[in-house]
């Protein structure tokens, strides 16, 4: 099946679960969905491509983690809410290695001091900073920092994500 086809055919069952099996038995066509993100492909298939990888990464980490590098280099230059939304989600759950790390928490960081940023890409990229944290543990105190800055007259949500990172990173002084 084309994989244009089957993006638009997930979007409009929305039983995600009901296709985890079809992208076991064709593995190749996760990178077809990366390279819908990568092209900016028209709505909605970039959007739904990142929708779908971000399910993917819960039950095919090691297939999604193959393509950690074009997901930051994605995120680096992508300006789609949904699709950055996304794209967050699925490194979140993915092994973090040193492929542009310092470019990759200057993004995080801008993201949580940017107010036109959507709360869940903060509350994402809260996550995937305490993961960074875990790596350097240096950086704690300055994105505590930022993150306590900007969370004046925010969300629930960005509140309750400020609490996670505190608490992920609790045992780093």
């Amino acid at each position: 099946m084309q994989i244009t086809q089957l993006v638009l055919e997930i979007r409009n069952s929305r039983k995600f679960s009901d296709y985890q099996d079809y992208f076991k038995k064709h593995p190749a066509q996760i990178s077809e969905l990366v390279q819908l993100i990568a092209k900016n492909a028209e709505y909605p298939l970039e959007e739904y491509s990142s929708w779908i990888l971000s399910h993917l990464v819960k039950t095919q980490k090691e297939e999604v983690q193959l393509y950690y590098e074009l997901l930051v280099d994605i995120l680096l230059e992508n300006k789609n809410q949904s699709s950055r939304r996304n794209v967050l989600n699925t490194i979140l759950g993915l092994e973090l290695t040193d492929y542009k790390e310092s470019e990759l928490i200057d993004l995080l960081i801008s993201y949580i001091q940017d107010y036109e940023t959507k709360v869940a890409s903060q509350v994402n990229s809260m996550y995937i900073l305490a993961k960074f944290v875990l790596k350097h543990p240096e950086i704690k105190t300055e994105i505590l920092e930022i993150i306590e800055l900007h969370s004046e007259k925010k969300t629930h949500s960005y509140d309750a994500g400020r609490r996670k990172f505190i608490y992920l990173t609790r045992k780093i002084i």
